[in-house]
């Protein structure tokens, strides 16, 4: 079992995203926002971090950039779910400062389980 810290603006795809994952055997621990996310990042220290790329205030790159700056060991992974073309650049730019893995949210939702765990299994980076 895993604690993980979930960072995003959408309620919605937050309650399904830890549903999935709590009853995958994780702690859920949630952020409305970048900067909410990055108190409980230091006050939790949390296994994985899941951020959305786009969110008012502290946007993903943001988040990531901040995170990387406070370990350079957290596992990070950016999800985004606008359109497919600029979902392809945005997460591409995620990997590019310092994300661990991205996905779609538009991803089929059992693939989401199998790619955190495979993040949480792999080597730090």
């Amino acid at each position: 079992m895993a604690l993980i810290l979930l960072i995003d603006d959408d309620g919605f795809y937050r309650g399904v995203l830890r549903q999935i994952l709590e009853d995958g055997g994780h702690q859920v621990t949630e952020a409305v926002n970048g900067r909410d996310g990055l108190e409980r990042f230091r006050t939790q220290q949390p296994d994985l971090v899941i951020t959305d790329m786009r969110m008012p205030g502290f946007d993903g790159g943001e988040v990531i950039r901040r995170l990387r700056a406070a370990s350079k060991d957290v596992r990070i992974l950016a999800v985004s779910g606008v359109a497919a073309l600029d979902n392809a650049a945005g997460l591409q730019s995620a990997k590019a400062v310092g994300a661990t893995a991205i996905l779609s949210k538009l991803s089929p939702l059992d693939g989401i389980l199998q790619t955190i765990d495979r993040i949480l299994e792999g080597p730090m980076t």
